[in-house]
């Protein structure tokens, strides 16, 4: 009886332990920890490479970026929205901001010949943050398999072939300091929506992918300095998604504020933005059926503010 009093001690005491040190860590990453993010300014000429940078996510972070010293590469699928925010980036200061232009939802690019001109250059940070999917109200089998495609595509693809033919350029630039790629996921992939199987599941694809090439280039044979991380993404108001903005869906500048702040922090899958984790962790604690109805009325939410959009 002594020893089963022990042991359920023993227990309490190392949970008890881990809710502290998860407490903890909490509190560091988002309200005590300063950005490391200049640890990647460096060897000659830094540069960050931003997918979607057209619009939205990746506009604003593209422009944070900006105003920490990076030098730009810019991904986008339409060239005049893509060259606005070039010249808007140059006009903030002497920055090079270089772009190319492809349609990540569309197979078959020649992605050795896409990043060939930017071959000679110093990238130490890269951010696959382009992404999506078509709205629908219908189940899987009534959403035209062409869009399927197209979100996969564009969610996983792109990145995961983007990253491929910039790895050795990757690795050489990391024999002078850190460099980093970040895969922008979404809450999705941990709250399983109606009406976004697909979506979601592209998602989770992304926190498989960053912690299995993590571990390729940090674990298996000599460590390249090449580190990967997941970003778990909730609402952002930003044109392609209309919402209201309040503190649980904030603005894209505000989030990208949040998203270059926390470059570097260690931790392999994280929500950049406070309350993006703190609603993630309500959900999880939640009973599934509840969580499932609470963001099943959601989606019922954005798809009818998708329509007004459209």
């Amino acid at each position: 009886m002594v020893v089963f009093s022990d042991a359920i001690t023993l227990v309490g005491l190392l949970s008890l332990a881990s809710l502290s040190y998860r407490f903890s860590s909490t509190v560091w990453l988002y309200l005590l920890r300063p950005s490391t993010v200049h640890h990647y300014l460096h060897g000659p000429s830094p540069y960050a490479l931003v997918t979607g940078a057209s619009d939205g996510i990746g506009k604003a972070t593209a422009l944070e970026l900006a105003r920490k010293g990076f030098n730009l590469i810019l991904h986008g699928r339409n060239e005049e929205k893509v060259r606005k925010v070039a010249s808007e980036i140059r006009a903030q200061g002497s920055r090079d901001v270089r772009y190319f232009i492809a349609d990540a939802a569309q197979g078959g690019h020649d992605f050795a010949n896409l990043v060939q001109p930017y071959k000679d250059l110093n990238i130490t940070l890269l951010i696959n943050n382009v992404g999506g999917t078509h709205m629908h109200g219908e189940r899987i089998d009534g959403v035209p398999e062409s869009h399927l495609r197209d979100t996969v595509n564009w969610s996983d693809m792109f990145g995961l072939f983007l990253t491929r033919a910039l790895l050795p350029q990757l690795r050489q630039s990391a024999t002078h300091g850190p460099v980093m790629v970040q895969f922008v996921g979404s809450i999705t992939a941990d709250i399983f929506p109606p009406r976004l199987a697909v979506y979601a599941a592209s998602k989770a694809f992304l926190r498989t992918l960053s912690r299995s090439l993590e571990n390729d280039e940090k674990v298996w044979g000599a460590p390249t300095g090449v580190k990967f991380a997941y970003l778990i993404v909730g609402e952002v108001q930003t044109n392609g998604q209309p919402c209201e903005e309040t503190i649980m869906s904030p603005s894209a500048d505000t989030f990208a504020k949040a998203l270059v702040a926390k470059v570097g922090c260690g931790r392999k899958a994280y929500a950049p933005y406070m309350p993006h984790a703190l609603g993630q962790w309500v959900l999880s604690i939640l009973p599934e059926g509840i969580a499932d109805s609470f963001v099943a009325d959601n989606m019922t939410r954005a798809l009818a503010l998708h329509k007004k959009s459209i």
